[in-house]
């Protein structure tokens, strides 16, 4: 299984496919409905009282957990400190199958919440846990994504992180900063609170390459980067895409001591610019009709 995902990651790369899935199928028959009934957030007596207990749970035993299965650690805590005050959202490279956990200890359990596909939300206790862990389905339509708009409204004003994951699909692993969808972005803008940029980062020890283990996962808090004042929403939030995934791509680079270059011939999936240059545009494929039309321009 992991050597048909190295073989879509390189096909997907070469292609410009970046926001494509390495896993095509989705269960989506055992989804929670997120229709008229559904409240994004805990508001019963029952929901606040697992919400309560859970996330002690959740901060103890993942943070024993990430640490002796992956080596967890967690730079640039300073950056998190400078926003204690305010509201803000986080976006995070796509690239581990348990980054939400990782994201959610590196900025706080109470204080994180997490955007996702709403099929992830399923059905029965896996749906519940999940709702008072902080997760908030992104739906596809119109209604759907105001409802989203309202919660994140919501949160922000509380002084919350809201975090998405830009690059939309999960590419395990994967070490580079691919093109990213503009919904974070717009939100940011919208509420006027600064982007968290966070970045994965997989280093190989001597330690663990003798204990023949994979490479420890660091996850990286990058300075607050603010909305500029003036410009339309589009404006402003393509400026502040490319200003966060500039630097993303800049703690990439220093990091893994290498330009960033993409292996394809073709050019970026939904960016302007070809495959193989240094590209900081980001995949800005959805305009500003999506927000009316329903589309998912808060792509995660």
């Amino acid at each position: 299984m992991a050597k048909n995902y190295r073989e879509k990651e390189l096909e997907y790369e070469r292609t410009g496919q970046f926001d494509r899935d390495l896993n095509d199928e989705h269960r989506t028959f055992d989804a929670r409905d997120i229709g008229e009934g559904y409240r994004y957030l805990t508001k019963t007596p029952g929901e606040k009282i697992r919400r309560f207990f859970l996330l002690p749970a959740v901060k103890f035993f993942g943070s024993v957990y990430t640490f002796f299965a992956f080596g967890f650690r967690v730079k640039g805590k300073k950056n998190l400190r400078k926003i204690k005050k305010i509201g803000a959202i986080s976006v995070c490279n796509h690239a581990h199958e348990m980054d939400t956990l990782l994201v959610k200890l590196a900025l706080g359990c109470r204080r994180t919440f997490h955007t996702g596909s709403y099929y992830l939300l399923k059905k029965g206790w896996a749906g519940r846990i999940f709702k008072a862990g902080g997760f908030l389905p992104v739906g596809s339509t119109v209604k759907d994504l105001e409802k989203l708009q309202n919660t994140v409204r919501e949160l922000l004003g509380k002084k919350k992180i809201v975090n998405f994951y830009p690059e939309h699909a999960l590419w395990r692993r994967y070490e580079k900063v691919r093109p990213f969808k503009p919904g974070a972005f717009r939100f940011a803008v919208k509420f006027n609170v600064p982007v968290l940029p966070l970045f994965i980062e997989f280093r190989q020890t001597k330690p663990r390459k003798v204990l023949r283990l994979k490479e420890k996962v660091v996850v990286h808090i990058l300075p607050a980067v603010y909305p500029e004042e003036e410009g339309t929403l589009r404006a402003k939030s393509d400026a502040l895409l490319q200003k966060v995934r500039a630097a993303m791509i800049e703690k990439y680079e220093s990091l893994y001591r290498r330009p960033m270059v993409f292996d394809c011939g073709e050019k970026v999936h939904g960016g302007s610019s070809v495959c193989g240059e240094r590209d900081v545009s980001g995949a800005a494929d959805a305009d500003s009709d999506a927000e009316t039309k329903g589309e998912a321009a808060v792509t995660v």
